[in-house]
């Protein structure tokens, strides 16, 4: 223990030396503070408070996630090359001690510049008074149980293209997966359509003083801005709305009566035109939570965590490869998984590529399945939408990201060390 904590005081005190940890320092709350200027906004207090959040704080944690990544690939890489890394070893201190405490001291100073930015947000002017919501999404099937059912009528569909049939099932199953995230319910004039929410009954009425809203985001068949009017109702609650399709109208519901039908969310369409919309990611129930600066400090919780991944996952190349080799293999790490969702999503199915595009693919989609960029973790875009992020998923984080796999990659660090020394 004493060993760990030496080698953690020595690599924090490397960091401050070098100047690392006092230039991040400044340069994030500099750029916090440059965002007040610099970024452009809607002159609202939703439009700044928005763009603070994804491009203010969000350009932190980027700047972070960068340099975390290049400081880690050479916390143990430019020990071994300078013939420390051996004086070090036979004090005698454990390879594992010096993976772990080389890993804490980058997670905490990563943590430690990172809580000055989220500070300067929760004290900007009146943002520390908003209130977040806990966000409820429909019961629904799953889009992989959806495709399931959909697979024998489109195989049999004599529409379907006998290219199509010749694919491979699991190929087609990803194409239906697709369209079934993607899937549009039409609420036609004087239609009403409703979607089931497990346990808001019980809430309603533990909770009666506490008026959620509904949160929809409405389109057409033509791709167009017009209007829509509606009628909500969900246990007694009732709300109405009148606005323009192609985006986010959030609903105030108010308790008008009691004895509704129990866990469910209706719209009636009173408008003049059909309207569409996603169930899977249109139709939101918010019920109010706790304040914002307790959502920033949950938000923070989730990427410090983030932040001691990318660290782990440094400090391991660093122990396998020489520093610019790792540096080289980080970052092209990072480029890859971050790209990966979007080259996916560009080809979604494999039957007009070639033999070396389906490969690429197969690549893509294999380390997507193993590996999830930081800008997909990150809980900034629910940050700016006023969503609670809640505390379960960011002990979740703290415990993967901070804990269980650093743990493995310090144990697989200290492996590798033991060998290479």
């Amino acid at each position: 223990m004493i060993s760990l904590w030496r080698i953690f005081w020595l690599e924090v005190v490397a960091l401050v030396r070098s100047w690392t940890a006092p230039i991040l320092v400044v340069a994030s709350l500099g750029w916090m503070f440059a965002a007040n200027f610099v970024l452009v906004t809607d002159a609202t207090d939703e439009g700044k408070r928005e763009m603070l959040v994804l491009y203010g704080l969000g350009g932190v944690f980027a700047l972070l996630v960068v340099a975390v990544l290049a400081s880690s690939t050479g916390a143990v890489a430019s020990e071994r090359e300078s013939k420390r890394l051996q004086l070090t070893q036979v004090r005698p201190v454990s390879a594992f001690a010096v993976a772990w405490g080389k890993f804490l001291a980058l997670a905490a100073v990563a943590a430690s510049v990172l809580a000055f930015p989220c500070a300067a947000l929760i004290v900007s002017s009146g943002f520390s008074e908003r209130r977040c919501s806990h966000v409820y999404r429909p019961l629904l099937e799953s889009p992989r149980e959806e495709a399931l059912k959909m697979y024998d009528a489109y195989m049999a569909d004599p529409e379907t293209s006998p290219m199509v049939k010749k694919a491979g099932r699991a190929v087609i199953l990803r194409i239906l997966e697709q369209r079934a995230k993607d899937h549009y319910q039409t609420v036609r004039t004087n239609e009403t359509a409703s979607w089931t929410f497990p346990g808001f009954h019980d809430w309603s009425h533990a909770n009666p003083l506490v008026e959620p809203s509904a949160r929809f985001r409405f389109s057409n068949a033509y791709n167009m801005r017009d209007e829509v009017r509606g009628a909500i109702a969900a246990n007694g609650f009732f709300g109405a709305v009148s606005n323009i399709t192609q985006t986010a109208v959030t609903v105030p519901l108010h308790l008008c009566q009691r004895g509704w039908d129990h866990d469910v969310l209706s719209f009636t369409n009173v408008g003049g035109n059909p309207v569409m919309l996603r169930p899977r990611q249109d139709v939101e129930l918010l019920v109010p939570a706790d304040s914002f600066a307790w959502n920033v400090f949950r938000s923070y919780v989730a990427m410090a965590s983030i932040l001691a991944l990318m660290a782990a996952f440094g400090v391991f190349l660093g122990t396998a490869l020489s520093r610019p080799v790792a540096l080289f293999v980080a970052f092209v790490s990072l480029i890859v998984v971050e790209m990966g969702p979007s080259v996916a999503e560009q080809y979604p199915d494999s039957l007009e590529t070639d033999a070396i595009d389906r490969f690429g693919l197969s690549v893509v989609r294999a380390v997507g399945a193993c590996a999830k960029p930081p800008s997909a973790l990150s809980p900034l875009p629910s940050l700016a939408a006023d969503d609670c992020v809640e505390a379960k998923d960011a002990l979740g984080a703290f415990a993967v990201d901070f804990v269980l796999a650093p743990i493995v990659l310090s144990i697989l660090s200290a492996l590798v060390m033991r060998r290479k020394t």
